[in-house]
């Protein structure tokens, strides 16, 4: 018995996404003249992907239907017949590199394939990350007050398909702010647990996954205008962000001044001789929490006084 089997294998593409899928044809093929009952199709898929297949003959061509994980099904090839396998392959979302990834069809015992050349056939893809991130911050308020604090709620998320491992957060805090902040990862996500000053943090963002950074800040009392702030988290080397127009959120908020004057006054006497003199003591206090620059302390003495101070 002599039987020409032969074996592609494609899925159409040269580039896979980390966190994506690729969908493999296989077909084993028998150009006779004899029939190959028994033949042998296997494919051993690379570790990053994860495939459910089927398989439909064609000619007289029969295989297993359908399963799961790496190929290796009896088939039987009558001459001028074909067994077809679609794999279905979900892709790691840690994977990097290339997938390569053989099939092979081999005759059964007795039976002489004259061409062995093409009893495999191999497929290679670029394996390309692709991320999504973004982040989002705010302080919960539109106005803040001099001498007070804000806390902000700062969140990089990544919404896939692909891991981004060492992504970068950053924000840098105007300068009337002193801050101090923690960090918690949801989803397998990693952060820098606490720091003060400006955040500019290295994390991993496997797909799905999620930082928050909470910065409890004071505003300085002197603090005027608006505090505009502005968060970001950039991709990092080798990692695609397909939309990175959500890679940044600011947060602004209008700084309001609130001072608590006070003052008070005394002479230490209730009674006064007329011809003699009395000592005022005048205090003017700011019990805060901002400054009050520019205020006005005022005492208009009677006609009867005549006053230095």
């Amino acid at each position: 018995a002599t039987a020409d089997l032969s074996v592609t294998k494609t899925d159409g593409v040269t580039t896979a996404t980390a966190g994506g899928s690729v969908t493999y044809t296989i077909t084993a093929s028998n150009a006779g003249p004899s029939n190959a009952t028994g033949a042998t199709v296997a494919d051993t898929f690379p570790a990053p992907l994860t495939c459910t297949w089927t398989c439909v003959g064609a000619g007289g061509g029969a295989c297993t239907a359908s399963g799961s994980g790496n190929v290796n099904d009896t088939v039987n090839l009558p001459s001028g017949a074909s067994v077809t396998y679609t794999a279905s392959c979900s892709v790691a979302a840690s994977a990097t590199g290339s997938l390569s990834n053989t099939a092979t069809v081999a005759a059964p015992g007795g039976v002489t394939d004259p061409t062995p050349g093409n009893n495999t056939a191999t497929d290679t893809d670029t394996v390309a990350a692709t991320a999504d991130l973004s982040v989002t911050k705010t302080d919960g308020v539109t106005t803040a007050t001099a001498g007070g604090s804000v806390t902000y709620t700062i969140t990089a998320s990544n919404a896939g398909p692909s891991n981004a491992a060492g992504a970068t957060v950053a924000d840098t805090f105007p300068a009337s702010l002193t801050c101090t902040w923690t960090c918690a990862g949801a989803g397998g996500g990693a952060c820098t647990a606490s720091g003060s000053g400006n955040v500019n943090d290295t994390v991993n963002l496997p797909s799905g996954a999620s930082v928050t950074y909470t910065a409890s800040c004071s505003v300085a009392a002197s603090a005027t205008g608006s505090l505009s702030n502005t968060a970001t988290v950039a991709a990092p080397g080798g990692v695609t962000d397909p939309t990175p127009g959500n890679n940044t959120a600011t947060d602004t908020d209008t700084v309001a001044a609130t001072a608590d004057l006070s003052v008070t006054k005394t002479d230490g006497v209730t009674t006064a001789t007329a011809g003699g003199s009395v000592t005022y003591t005048i205090t003017a206090s700011n019990a805060g929490p901002s400054n009050a620059t520019g205020a006005t302390v005022a005492d208009t003495f009677p006609a009867s006084l005549t006053c230095t101070w």
